[in-house]
């Protein structure tokens, strides 16, 4: 029987589930007929979203067929794992995106004018979690180091704003008036302003998993 691979993809940004076998014409057939798989000539295989559902139809389809090798996806799906339990501290429960933090911690959240300055450079043990989940996580999804350095870099800028504020506790309105300081206060380009967001945008989104999170959250024009 041939032997199909499964392994974790990233195909145009997006987590897919990489299938990866001797061309056999069976296994083509019946990888179509899923509906949910496709081929990339990009990659030289055929993939799909990774879902639970997803899986469960690729296994279906070929198991017959092939002899399964998910080894790689699975260890994947663990580290993943790992990453996202680390990124939510114990006995922490997330929010509501309409409710408000504690006032004692929202004195710079409520206004743009008198913002909470970290002139000590210092992440606090709230935030502990944050870069290293974020780093494990960008090195999971093969971002370049380029990339990560970035990311990582304007990470740190905010966190070093909130001081013992839990980043994890914010919400989308919390992330606009942020952004709107970055750019009145800071004077920040548009070029970092948009390489901020895209940071941000992934720890929220891809790290803590909170879907469309940033829907709400303009993106700055061009001034040309």
């Amino acid at each position: 029987m041939t032997n199909v691979v499964l392994k974790p993809l990233l195909h145009r940004g997006m987590e897919c589930i990489g299938i990866f076998f001797e061309i056999q014409l069976k296994i083509n057939g019946a990888l179509r007929k899923t509906g949910v798989c496709r081929f990339s000539n990009t990659h030289k295989c055929w993939y799909a979203l990774n879902t639970k559902e997803n899986y469960n139809k690729v296994h279906n389809a070929i198991k017959e067929l092939a002899v399964i090798d998910n080894t790689a996806l699975y260890q994947f799906l663990a580290e993943k794992k790992k990453v996202v339990n680390a990124a939510r501290p114990i006995n922490h429960l997330p929010i509501k995106q309409k409710e408000s933090l504690p006032v004692k911690r929202q004195h710079w959240l409520n206004t743009v004018k008198q913002p909470v300055l970290a002139g000590s450079g210092k992440i606090y043990a709230i935030n502990a979690h944050v870069l290293p989940a974020m780093e494990q996580y960008l090195r999971l999804k093969a971002y370049s180091a380029s990339t990560r350095k970035t990311y990582l870099s304007e990470m740190t800028q905010l966190l070093l704003t909130l001081k013992n504020i839990p980043a994890d506790e914010l919400t989308a309105s919390h992330l606009k008036r942020y952004f709107v300081y970055c750019f009145e206060k800071l004077g920040l380009k548009e070029n970092t302003l948009h390489s901020r967001i895209n940071s941000l945008k992934f720890y929220y989104e891809q790290v803590l998993r909170r879907e469309k999170f940033f829907w709400e959250i303009p993106r700055p024009k061009s001034p040309y």
